[in-house]
């Protein structure tokens, strides 16, 4: 089991060797995601927290926070979320050497904020030992994510990131997965990679513009012409993913949610949540019914307009 397993597995995730190289075989850049998702979320429940406790500060709040054991509860969230999410992500920044990707970006961002944000932090829980030493690590790992960040303008190249897109075009068809979603995870693929990385520090519009209908236009010539005046059926993607296996399915869901709330409920983004309606729904009438209630979904979508929005989409996000 590799130390990236132990480090999502520590933080909660229940995965086995056999799983995560499922997942990896089709989405190289999952456990980045999942590990991404453990950093935000240690942020997102230190937040929380913080602010639940300081709304129980004073008068009977308070009084009632010590008799109900709400104080020892949180502290207890604390332990499990805030030292054990920044153990386990400082140690695998420390451990490897990975290969740089849009996903770092977004990985340090978080850690900036998670930094930015420590002496509030500590000033409310500096009575609690656990958290006091252990907010060491938040510094160390901030500084792992800035010199990993440093470096990859170094090693970021044009060529580079138009060798991923011509290598991710040509698994298109050979995914096992229905054909939507095997564009969804290839974009998703050079969106995660060096191709989405060269697109985010590419400041020229005109480059960019034109690296993106590059993109389009490999995955297009890819297919048949017919294909692409074909209209998306929701109902047979949604038998369609019911027929993948467990393991498969909440990966989609997972990257199909996390690209959903980047979007933060922007309208003009659909693709991200067609694919986490369409990959959470438990029943066919309860997908049916957000897709009905989401105006922004277009119900008449064909092939050719799914590739350019989801491209778009996903490389802007």
């Amino acid at each position: 089991m590799t130390s990236e397993i132990n480090t999502l597995n520590k933080a909660g995730y229940e995965l086995t060797a056999d799983e995560f190289d499922n997942m990896q075989s089709k989405h190289p850049y999952i456990g980045e995601k999942l590990i991404l998702d453990l950093v935000n979320g240690v942020g997102v429940v230190a937040k929380d927290l913080n602010d639940s406790s300081k709304s129980k500060e004073k008068g009977f709040s308070r009084i009632w926070d010590g008799l109900s054991g709400s104080s020892k509860k949180r502290q207890n969230l604390i332990n499990e979320n805030f030292i054990e999410g920044l153990n386990a992500t400082s140690q695998w920044l420390q451990d490897h050497d990975r290969h740089f990707s849009r996903i770092d970006i977004r990985m340090k961002n978080v850690a900036d904020e998670l930094y930015n944000t420590q002496d509030e932090i500590l000033k409310f829980y500096g009575q609690f030992k656990e958290v006091d030493f252990r907010v060491e690590m938040l510094e160390s790992f901030k500084k792992n994510a800035e010199q990993r960040f440093d470096k990859i303008e170094d090693r970021l190249t044009r060529e580079e990131a138009y060798t991923h897109i011509s290598k991710e075009v040509a698994k298109l068809g050979n995914l096992g997965l229905p054909l939507e979603f095997e564009i969804f995870t290839i974009i998703d693929n050079l969106s995660s990679g060096k191709a989405g990385l060269y697109h985010t520090l590419e400041t020229d519009i005109k480059e960019k513009n034109e690296f993106l209908n590059h993109i389009k236009h490999e995955i297009k010539n890819r297919l048949l012409t017919m294909q692409l005046k074909e209209h998306l059926n929701y109902k047979t993607l949604y038998s369609e993913i019911k027929k993948l296996e467990p393991i498969e399915q909440k990966a989609i869901a997972f990257i199909g949610s996390q690209y959903s709330s980047y979007s933060k409920n922007n309208s003009l983004y659909e693709i991200s949540d067609i694919i986490k309606i369409i990959s959470t729904s438990m029943s066919y009438s309860e997908m049916e019914n957000k897709i009905k209630n989401s105006s922004h979904i277009s119900t008449f979508m064909t092939l050719d307009n799914y590739i350019d929005e989801a491209t778009t989409e996903l490389l802007t996000l």
